[in-house]
């Protein structure tokens, strides 16, 4: 019924979407930054009161007085009382970022973001404008690596007792694929599991991506046959950057110069 004037950024990269299409004046609060966002208003979005560490409460939200609230799909549960038909009967507006709860989603995820976004703030034109530039960047990187064999990559959030978990096929999947790169694990029927590193040996990955996790891979004696250790071809990425976000198109780029360097 009317533009959102108090809003309430419940994760990262929806932060990220948010301040891409020059909303950070309306953004009066954030939750479970976990991860550096664009680095064009990362201090300026940190500058914002982050009133959780993780997942935000019913009570912090009205407390807070919102009239929109946006973030991941899991966000908004059961579990902490925060699903979209309970906001809504507080008079609170709220939306799901596209990719989090979606199985294979690609890049045209992150466009429907902008796109509703665009909609619901009345900057359609800012939102045609981010979009058309991650899709000739995406559409530039693909032309770079066309015909190239595919690079087989593993994925690797974190370690766990049972083995490393990893994303199946979902939209960070995606982004290898856009990059001329393969997911070892593309085929799970889910956005996000946990395999046995002797699963990862088998699919043998050429590359790896992890941020403070090198010497976990490196010291893993289960992992020294594994080509992407054996090489050090190791990319170290940031949660935004895999998840929809305005660097969607950067990240794209950044995957396939390292998947196929000799085409930049």
């Amino acid at each position: 019924t009317h533009v959102p004037e108090r809003v309430i950024a419940a994760n990262a990269n929806a932060g990220d979407q948010l301040m891409a299409l020059g909303l950070g004046d309306k953004i009066i609060a954030t939750a479970y930054t976990n991860s550096d966002i664009n680095p064009q208003w990362d201090a300026e979005y940190k500058a914002i009161p982050s009133v959780a560490e993780t997942y935000i409460s019913l009570e912090t939200i009205l407390d807070l007085e919102p009239d929109f609230v946006y973030g991941r799909s899991s966000s908004f549960t059961e579990k902490y009382n925060t699903e979209h038909d309970t906001l809504s009967q507080y008079g609170i507006m709220s939306l799901s970022s596209i990719e989090g709860y979606t199985v294979g989603a690609d890049v045209d995820v992150v466009y429907e973001d902008f796109y509703n976004l665009g909609r619901i703030f009345q900057v359609e034109d800012k939102a045609e404008e981010i979009v058309s530039a991650m899709k000739a960047q995406i559409a530039a990187a693909e032309e770079a690596v066309a015909g190239q064999e595919a690079t087989k990559v593993f994925v690797f959030d974190m370690a766990q007792e049972e083995g490393a978990y990893t994303c199946g096929n979902n939209f960070t999947s995606k982004l290898i694929e856009h990059a001329g790169g393969t997911n070892i694990f593309n085929d799970l029927d889910t956005t996000w599991a946990t395999v046995s590193w002797e699963s990862v040996v088998e699919r043998a990955p050429e590359v790896t991506s992890l941020d403070e996790k090198i010497a976990q891979l490196k010291e893993n004696p289960a992992l020294a046959t594994v080509p992407a250790i054996q090489n050090d071809r190791i990319i170290s990425v940031k949660l935004c950057e895999v998840f929809a976000s305005s660097m969607t198109g950067d990240t794209v780029e950044k995957f396939a110069q390292a998947f196929h360097p000799d085409c930049f």
